[in-house]
């Protein structure tokens, strides 16, 4: 595997956005969220069992949204980059046959002490809702 050499500190601009990412959600996807990170609660492999509770169909647990935008950020930033922070809100569900799109901006950037620092806002839109899920990170340049 090739190292993707980090984004030079310069480059670094408050305001600019990363380059969109799309992710279609499959019944694979699911069946892999669900094994990965074993999550075995019905609503995420059980259709009947998830729309009986409210649900569109089985969806997206939140370790998956975590690994997915620690994918976008460190892709961005370099594999060397290390995420230092998350928050994550999930406001609508990602189903078998959503496309998620992936759109970051950075809105902020320090040094502390020796460490570059780097904070982005993403959101995640799942084709129902603009805002299915939105977070903010922190990222070192390393």
């Amino acid at each position: 595997m090739t190292v993707r050499p980090r984004i030079p500190w310069d480059e670094v601009v408050v305001g600019n956005k990363l380059e969109p990412f799309t992710f279609d959600v499959t019944y694979s996807t699911l069946a892999k969220d669900v094994v990965g990170t074993r999550d075995l609660y019905r609503i995420h492999h059980d259709p009947p069992f998830a729309q009986e509770n409210g649900a569109p169909n089985i969806f997206l647990n939140t370790m998956w949204y975590q690994g997915l935008i620690g994918r976008v950020v460190t892709e961005w930033g370099g594999y060397e980059s290390f995420l230092r922070k998350m928050s994550i809100k999930i406001n609508s569900h990602g189903c078998p046959g959503d496309t998620l799109r992936v759109g970051a901006t950075v809105v902020g950037r320090e040094r502390v002490e020796d460490r570059l620092l780097v904070a982005l806002d993403l959101t995640i839109d799942n084709g129902r809702r603009a805002d299915a899920v939105v977070s903010s990170v922190k990222v070192e340049l390393v």
